[in-house]
């Protein structure tokens, strides 16, 4: 079904900056990693909401961002062969894409089919059914049914068989469909399509114990009730894909706002979960920088160059907190006398509070610190992998 999609279009918002600098951040690893030894060095993304490729503005949507990474991954020195799939239902933002695709992707593998994703899902898998896929679904409305997006990981798996990876925007229109369970009318119809959407009604219970009451709910209990479905929805995606993991990220506005939606990345692979945990960061920080000259633009003082001092002084005190409380943990856990590996200690490393925001830097000046202590004599210099490297007890 077609949708008035225009209004979204027209310029890249705060949290389209957040979104698009991850998956900027992650293509290229994905692409260079998973290609390196799949058959001809072949790998494809599929675009289920493509969008026009580019905002009205002029800035980058996901279209000619992957168009971009396609090139620059063809570029290296060990060539990927990248096939993209664009898939949009709005004929007047196909044409966009198209023109967009015309002008950017010269030498680039690429198809737009005018469409709805459901339709066409199956049939791109099978076309890629043979080497490395990242589907990426960002819906303006109800994403299409978990079965279907499950549906995706019904390839081979283990050793040897390609990547198979999907990042889906969730949320859109949760609260709106939520409301209908406080009220009196037969609204049954109209849940089940979100129950579609969730993968069964399960979402109902998961909403209400956290949100009981509609004439006195907080803003907080409608924000836990919301994570909850969400949290619900990744455990059931992960269980029913066979994944190893789930990555949530929530996308805001502002840091102080509620969010408007969450990110779901699903991955059979440590290596997806880690790459894209590294993504996320450096997304976030990218985010983070977004705003900061953003709020600048709208004060009336201070010279041009004083918001990014400012913000690289605040982005200093993030890092010093984050690694403080990295060693702390990495104290505790080498006080119980044994070995261990960050990634088989995640929770007690990065806790609920540090997931998405540290990487690999942080890890390593944690680490740094633990052994300057003299609580370790584990050298984290020239390791890249530091979730893998054994910290050993002084």
């Amino acid at each position: 079904m077609s949708s008035d999609t225009s209004k979204f279009h027209k310029s890249k918002k705060s949290a389209a900056v957040l979104k698009h600098a991850i998956i900027d951040s992650y293509a290229t690893p994905f692409g260079s990693k998973t290609g390196s030894t799949s058959k001809d060095n072949r790998v494809s993304f599929i675009d289920g909401y493509a969008g026009p490729g580019r905002y009205d503005d002029g800035s980058e949507g996901s279209g000619a961002m992957l168009l971009r990474k396609a090139k620059e991954l063809a570029a290296m020195s060990r060539p990927r062969k990248v096939e993209l799939h664009f898939v949009e239902d709005d004929k007047e933002t196909v044409a966009k894409l198209r023109a967009v695709a015309e002008a950017e992707g010269d030498g680039v593998d690429y198809t737009i089919t005018d469409g709805d994703i459901s339709k066409h899902l199956p049939v791109l898998l099978d076309a890629v059914k043979d080497i490395p896929v990242f589907v990426y679904l960002d819906p303006c409305g109800l994403p299409i049914p978990l079965e279907e997006v499950a549906a995706i990981f019904d390839r081979p798996s283990g050793p040897g068989a390609p990547a198979t990876e999907v990042l889906i925007n969730l949320t859109a229109s949760l609260r709106r469909f939520a409301g209908m369970l406080y009220s009196d009318k037969d609204n049954e119809k109209s849940l089940q399509v979100l129950d579609a959407a969730c993968g069964g009604d399960w979402w109902r219970k998961a909403w209400l114990e956290k949100c009981p009451d509609k004439a006195t709910a907080t803003e907080d209990q409608k924000v836990a009730a919301e994570l909850a479905v969400v949290e619900g929805y990744a455990e059931k995606l992960r269980e029913r894909a066979g994944a190893l993991g789930t990555w949530i990220i929530d996308v805001k506005p502002r840091a102080d706002l509620k969010p408007l939606y969450y990110l779901v990345f699903a991955t059979r692979s440590i290596h997806g979960m880690v790459t894209f945990g590294e993504c996320a960061s450096k997304g976030l920080e990218h985010w983070r920088k977004y705003h900061a000259e953003l709020a600048a633009e709208d004060t009336l003082f201070g010279s041009a160059a004083d918001w990014e001092t400012d913000w690289k002084a605040e982005e200093k005190k993030l890092k010093d907190q984050w690694v403080d409380t990295l060693a702390a943990r990495i104290t505790d856990e080498l006080a119980k006398g044994q070995a261990f590996k960050i990634i088989d200690r995640s929770a007690e490393i990065l806790g609920d509070d540090l997931v998405g925001l540290v990487r690999t830097m942080h890890f390593r000046a944690a680490i740094n610190k633990v052994r300057a202590a003299g609580k370790t004599t584990t050298d984290p210099k020239g390791v890249d992998d530091l979730y893998n490297l054994l910290i050993t007890p002084a």
